[in-house]
């Protein structure tokens, strides 16, 4: 049985979120730990994720504490109409993402629904809070839009690098289940005819895990056509590496899945651990 985290963020429910999480309950019961953490202030928030320190998120003094309430008895109601083992845990300071991150150390996988984060910030940089919690994640994240369709596809974002490695393994032993699905080994190049790195090594092991398999060399740039590329996908998947401010690697630079969470388009799975 796996554990997951479904995080909701201040007074914000995600019904894409749970919507996921239920359909993997459908296909392998799951403990689903609901995490409702404190309502944060972006604008007057600092950060020493990237320097070796903790994240610092000060709370926003006035918290609809009813509302939150009112999402906490939706999500027991969700669950125990769909028969789903479930917790909730509400114990956090005002350290929010240090208490996530603990959440994440002790959890398979946490599930996050992305639009309602961009869409309650209200910041310059609207996707900062995100990239955090990304960042400090112990365990791999899906991040979901409202609505979409569950996964009938599966594109593996390769780039030759040990966390686009990672990623397609965490992948295939979190959702076994999804493996049988169509999956395409996506590799961008910008050069025609560029070998597929370490193609023996890659092979060998998306063979074992993915029986329906397709490789296919992207020659674009990924930022500026992968989105693109994606929406003619049947309602698929992706699985990529570590996410950071730097982007995910030489090749796929600009944080290409930034761009397929802001635009709501389908689930994108992370693992960068």
């Amino acid at each position: 049985m796996r554990k997951i985290l479904l995080s909701f963020e201040g007074t914000d429910y995600s019904q894409g979120a749970f919507d996921f999480a239920r359909r993997m309950n459908e296909g392998e019961p799951v403990l689903l730990t609901g995490v409702f953490l404190p309502q944060v202030d972006i604008a007057n928030s600092w950060s020493y994720a990237y320097g070796g320190g903790s994240v610092y998120i000060p709370l926003i003094e006035r918290v609809d504490a009813e509302t939150v309430e009112e999402n906490i008895s939706r999500f027991k109601a969700a669950c125990a109409r769909y028969g789903i083992d479930h917790r909730v845990h509400t114990n956090f300071s005002s350290y929010a993402l240090p208490e996530l991150q603990k959440e994440t150390r002790f959890a398979d996988l946490m599930i996050l629904g992305g639009q309602l984060f961009y869409e309650n910030l209200g910041t310059e940089s609207p996707n900062e809070y995100l990239r955090d919690v990304l960042h400090e994640a112990e365990c791999p994240v899906v991040v979901t839009p409202e609505k979409f369709n569950y996964p009938e596809s599966i594109v593996l974002a390769y780039d030759g690098s040990s966390a686009s490695v990672r990623a397609i393994k965490n992948f295939a032993y979190l959702f076994p289940e999804l493996c049988e699905l169509p999956a395409t080994v996506a590799f961008a190049s910008d050069k025609s005819g560029k070998k597929l790195p370490d193609e023996d090594y890659i092979r060998e092991l998306v063979a074992r895990h993915f029986s329906d398999l397709t490789f296919r060399e992207l020659q674009f740039a990924p930022k500026d056509y992968f989105s693109t590329w994606m929406a003619d996908q049947a309602n698929p998947i992706l699985v990529t590496g570590a996410f950071g401010r730097s982007g995910f690697s030489q090749i796929f630079r600009h944080s290409f899945a930034s761009d397929m969470i802001t635009d709501h388009l389908f689930p994108v799975f992370i693992s960068h651990g």
